[in-house]
């Protein structure tokens, strides 16, 4: 493989991983929110009142007082792991752009 070849790989990696965090980021995102519209509304509930929620696909009865803390937990859990992959997303692009600075790498658009 020649070095060009080697370059245009590892810069289609680069840009493939920075994708890939930031589509995941995003995902989570989405997934933090609906679990905090759920606890907001679950929170303004009788907390003997039933309710169901989704356990690795089947629908599972449980009360208000016990999904409350599972949902705050797995929100916070989810928080988390935003806030790292958000970390590795600016570590990834910074050492992408120290790369493409070392090698002299100009992207070229038609």
């Amino acid at each position: 493989m020649n070095q060009n070849n080697s370059f245009q790989v590892k810069y289609n990696d680069y840009k493939l991983t920075l994708e890939q965090l930031q589509s995941k980021v995003i995902e989570l995102t989405h997934e933090k929110d609906e679990h905090e519209i759920v606890l907001s509304t679950l929170n303004d509930t009788d907390s003997e009142r039933k309710c169901y929620r989704m356990v690795g696909g089947a629908l599972v009865e449980s009360d208000v007082k016990t999904t409350i803390p599972v949902l705050t937990s797995k929100k916070e859990n989810l928080t988390k792991t935003i806030d790292n992959m958000k970390k590795t997303l600016i570590t990834t692009a910074e050492e992408f752009e120290k790369w493409k600075k070392d090698n002299k790498i100009q992207v070229v658009r038609s």
